[in-house]
């Protein structure tokens, strides 16, 4: 019924869809050019046990930006003018508001890849994407780029699932990047303010018995599950949730009426948000379930899958998200909707 949504979205750009060729137009304007002093080196990875290092002595001028966590985390240290090419993002809607103008300015926008000959004529001097983005048959590994004078950088949250997936893994993305635009201050600042959220939310209900939740893609007649060695389970975890999690990837109807969680995180991706209420109300009706607490009690949230997944910025609207979701009496306003 409903596919695992990395697998269909990278289908979807590497496979069933042909790059796109563009046209690049000359003569478009720069962002200011600015030295970094010493060089600042940084270390990416191919795969988990590939490191590889990229040194930058200047501010990217003009960077291709790949998913959704690098066109707006870079936006959001105030660098968004340096993105020449931004892929990824199927509409413009689902681009937080405050970052719509900026995004709206990138001069090469789409959901597709654009064709490596595109690419090289637009001469970027860094790309910012996740493992999947730099493969032969996708732009290349960053063995290609090196020798073109372009820096590559890749998400480490979206190496695999080789180890698990936290939120210190979005800090250090955020981080990185902040770096390489020679904005500590922002990135710091951003990585703050998410620390803090947790920091309140666990404060204000330290007296509270953990809330049981459970984070689970509808996939048929099966959840899939996301236990503590995923991002969303590392949020709830943080929190101090009472995560279900078990040995297998999936969880059953059956094992889900026995966990009887309090709250469930039901995880969508932006290309099924036309289904989301369709998928809601498929977990809703389900008649073994009407026993849960989380459907009794109303508490059955959605999650967008670019919250909880190599989110870069966005990892402050999981948070907020979860928080929310698992403790209704301390945020009485209700749980935010990203998707309607």
């Amino acid at each position: 019924m409903i596919r695992f949504s990395v697998l269909i979205l990278c289908l979807l750009l590497c496979v069933g869809c042909g790059p796109q060729q563009v046209t690049v137009e000359r003569g478009q304007s720069t962002p200011l050019h600015i030295e970094l002093q010493p060089p600042v080196t940084i270390e990416s990875y191919v795969r988990r046990e590939e490191p590889f290092e990229s040194t930058y002595t200047a501010v990217p001028d003009r960077v291709v930006a790949v998913w959704q966590n690098s066109i707006e985390t870079i936006i959001a240290l105030g660098e968004g003018d340096r993105i020449v090419a931004g892929m990824g993002i199927p509409n413009r809607k689902y681009v937080r508001p405050e970052y719509r103008e900026v995004y709206d300015k990138i001069p090469y926008k789409d959901m597709q890849y654009f064709n490596l000959e595109s690419v090289l004529m637009m001469k970027p001097d860094l790309l910012v994407g996740w493992r999947s983005t730099f493969t032969n048959k996708g732009l290349r590994p960053p063995s290609f780029w090196q020798p073109r004078q372009a820096n590559v950088y890749i998400a480490e949250s979206s190496l695999g699932a080789q180890s698990a997936l936290t939120m210190d893994m979005e800090y250090k993305y955020i981080r990185d990047l902040g770096r390489i635009f020679h904005r500590d201050i922002e990135a710091e600042r951003i990585i703050s303010e998410m620390q803090q959220s947790v920091n309140f939310t666990v404060a204000q209900t330290a007296s509270e018995k953990s809330p049981k939740a459970l984070f689970i893609e509808v996939q048929g007649k099966h959840f899939r599950l996301y236990g503590h060695k995923t991002l969303a389970g590392n949020i709830g975890d943080s929190l101090h949730a009472n995560v279900i999690d078990t040995e297998t990837p999936t969880i059953s109807m059956e094992d889900v009426i026995e966990q009887n969680p309090d709250v469930i995180f039901l995880i969508v991706s932006d290309g099924e948000y036309s289904q989301a209420d369709v998928i809601m109300n498929y977990v809703l009706t389900q008649p073994g379930l009407q026993g849960v607490n989380a459907l009794r009690n109303n508490r059955v949230h959605f999650l967008p899958l670019l919250a909880v997944y190599s989110p870069g910025i966005r990892l402050s609207d999981g948070i907020d998200i979860v928080s929310h979701g698992l403790y209704p009496n301390l945020y009485p306003e209700g749980v935010p909707d990203l998707i309607h």
